[in-house]
């Protein structure tokens, strides 16, 4: 009963404070004369507040929400002889990346990947007039050369015990020397790469890709990710150049690629657009080509073992406008000269205000549920933000869409992960502009955290208890970035998963510590995880 006399409260005080946009200072004087109200009046007076159905919604509360009890975060490693005290990090022994992605196999084994910093290679780059520094190659794993890299890949990091402890992926080993030296023909890695996602098909083989902006490599590691399967560096081939990557497997060697090729050349069909599509039967073998999706940001999610695959994207790179959803279920087959499996795109929600920052998310199950979550606007990239879900319980055929913004404040990269028996996970990272007594909103010493929440089987309204899930700041707003209003500083994206039994769900995430050695007003970048228990 406590439970939900306390949820009753928060219910009252998150439909006040968001439809008034209440301020700190007033709600201490509401919490009193919500409890009054609570205590003294019948549930007409309380109607006056809230949806008439009051008595459902406080069913909806206590069965749903699903509590999470948080283990201490962990860093991910570097390899021990890698380790230089003297090249600029405040914490050697930790890897320097960003925006990491996390997947997860059926027996709970992960693998997170991150982009490496490539000011950070050392103190010279071959790209040096772009990325500043001296002219030359970059360095891994060598002592006295200011690098923090380990090898030529990006990141590969795999834990092997549901998230205990953590070690570098079968393959990738150190590369000690200079860039100039990378073996290409052994694979793993030597493989020289910036950034790349990861996912895992319906055997369990996990696919890994690791992009060079001009094109792309890919790994394959078998028997729940613990076996490197790719004899050397498989070169992709895309037709249009690739920036992001985004990566769904499914069946037995089915995989999507989803590259942001920025401008896009004219392809096939006659379209353009920022993102390409390419499938491939074989395990990456091959790849269907030129394929463009017309739109804006995009992601994309498939079944594992079902036929389903869907890509959520801004309808258009405009300042406002709809998320749509392009769905196949024929395995995304058919692209080329015609649009092949994929019909005509959906709209799920609306768009009020781009972003500076982020994509619409989707992700998907076994048994039809598929969801799209988004960042909205419309106060500027510095005011308060808004965050939205749309769901749908059949494949997509009928959505439900409504507002799930947390807080006063900004709700930066949602991402969202379904369990078979329909528990939603959402994550974002955010700023709580009334949780101090700075002044103004976004202001120098404002502290960004990241939140999580879970439902099983939410529906439209449902209340989601958005909790920090790392008591340490992830960043702390500069007094440049106040000034220019610049809200990058964690960079684009994170991920979460949940295990295959839907016990437990963890996170892979990004925390700046320490003054960047050789880039003015940037931070040293830290990639974490963090591991949940899902009390369903």
């Amino acid at each position: 009963m406590n439970f939900i006399f306390n949820e009753i409260v928060e219910y009252l005080m998150n439909k006040l404070v968001n439809k008034f946009k209440i301020k700190l200072g007033a709600k201490i004087i509401l919490i009193f004369m919500t409890v009054v109200i609570l205590i003294s009046s019948s549930s007409s007076l309380i109607s006056l507040f809230v949806d008439d159905n009051i008595d459902s919604k406080i069913d909806d509360i206590s069965s749903k929400k699903i509590e999470i009890i948080w283990e201490d975060s962990q860093f991910m490693p570097r390899h021990e002889e890698c380790i230089d005290d003297s090249n600029g990090q405040d914490l050697p022994e930790y890897g320097i990346g960003y925006e990491p992605s996390i997947s997860i196999t059926s027996n709970g084994n992960m693998f997170i990947t991150a982009h490496k910093d490539l000011r950070w290679g050392g103190e010279s780059n071959p790209f040096f007039p772009v990325l500043g520094g001296e002219p030359g190659p970059w360095y891994a794993c060598q002592s006295g050369q200011q690098t923090s890299w380990d090898y030529w890949a990006s990141w590969l990091w795999a834990s092997f015990d549901n998230g205990t402890t953590w070690v570098h992926g079968d393959g990738f080993e150190p590369t000690p020397g200079n860039s100039f030296t990378a073996n290409y023909i052994a694979g793993g890695s030597e493989c020289l790469g910036d950034e790349g996602d990861i996912s895992v098909d319906s055997e369990d083989n996990v696919y890994y890709l690791d992009t060079t902006l001009e094109d792309n490599w890919w790994h394959i590691l078998s028997s729940n990710g613990t076996e490197y399967d790719t004899v050397t560096c498989q070169r992709m081939n895309t037709m249009a150049a690739d920036d992001r990557p985004w990566v769904a497997a499914q069946g037995e060697g089915i995989i999507h690629y989803l590259g942001n090729s920025g401008v896009s050349p004219l392809e096939c069909t006659g379209d353009v657009g920022r993102y390409w599509y390419y499938h491939s039967e074989d395990a990456g073998l091959t790849f269907t080509q030129c394929y463009a999706v017309p739109g804006g940001w995009s992601t994309i999610a498939s079944q594992k073992h079902g036929p389903y695959v869907y890509i959520a994207q801004e309808d258009a790179d405009t300042a406002s406008g709809s998320i749509v959803i392009r769905i196949s279920d024929d395995y995304g087959r058919g692209t080329g000269l015609t649009d092949g499996s994929w019909a005509d795109p959906k709209d799920v929600g609306e768009r009020k205000g781009n972003c500076p920052e982020g994509y619409p998310v989707v992700n998907t199950n076994e048994i039809g549920t598929v969801a799209v979550v988004w960042s909205d606007c419309p106060n500027g990239g510095t005011g308060a933000w808004e965050m939205r879900l749309a769901l749908s319980y059949d494949y997509g055929l009928n959505w439900t869409t409504w507002d799930i913004t947390h807080m006063n404040g900004i709700h930066m990269y949602p991402f969202v992960s379904i369990s078979d028996d329909n528990t939603l996970a959402i994550a974002f990272y955010g700023i709580d502009f009334d949780d101090d007594e700075l002044e103004g909103d976004y202001a120098e010493g404002e502290k960004w955290y990241a939140y999580a929440a879970a439902i099983k089987e939410p529906k439209e309204g449902d209340l989601w208890n958005f909790k920090i899930i790392d008591p340490e700041p992830l960043h702390i707003v500069t007094a440049y970035e106040e000034i220019e209003g610049d809200t990058h500083a964690l960079h684009d994206f994170f991920e979460t998963v949940i295990s295959e039994d839907g016990s437990w769900m963890g996170i892979a995430y990004q925390v700046n510590i320490g003054i960047h050695p050789f880039e003015e007003n940037e931070e040293q970048r830290y990639i974490k995880f963090v591991k949940g228990k899902l009390l369903i």
